[in-house]
């Protein structure tokens, strides 16, 4: 495979995984650092494959290592990792959760208080 096909590709999977993670990014590395946990860690080694193939094979003398059949197995293994992720549903449900743990924070803290002003006889039966 030629380099420059090695590069089109990364650049094309680099764009299908920031929009399906919902992650910015120019390259395959970028996106892949800032997708964080979105990606098990299975995924990121086969992504980091990828970006290690492009610099290899831009490099006379290591580009006879880049391995073909795995950078088309990784490729494959990424796209079908995240082909039926929601884009929308994933900000939807990141929202939702972070509203959850805000107002669990909020019940403990106004449980604490109830609990200090009655322990402290501020309200209550004989207060």
């Amino acid at each position: 495979m030629r380099y420059r096909g090695i590069i089109e590709r990364n650049a094309a999977l680099a764009q299908y995984l920031g929009v399906k993670l919902d992650v910015p990014g120019d390259d395959l590395r970028t996106v892949i650092g800032r997708a964080g946990r979105e990606l098990p860690s299975r995924m990121r080694s086969e992504a980091r494959y990828l970006v290690m193939a492009e610099t290899m094979a831009g490099h006379p003398k290591l580009r006879h290592l880049v391995d073909r059949t795995r950078l088309k197995n990784a490729d494959r293994a990424l796209r079908r990792h995240v082909r039926g992720r929601d884009p929308a549903k994933a900000r939807t449900d990141r929202l939702l959760g972070q509203i959850a743990g805000l107002v669990l924070g909020l019940l403990i803290f106004f449980a604490v208080l109830v609990w200090f002003l009655a322990w402290r006889g501020v309200i209550g039966p004989g207060g």
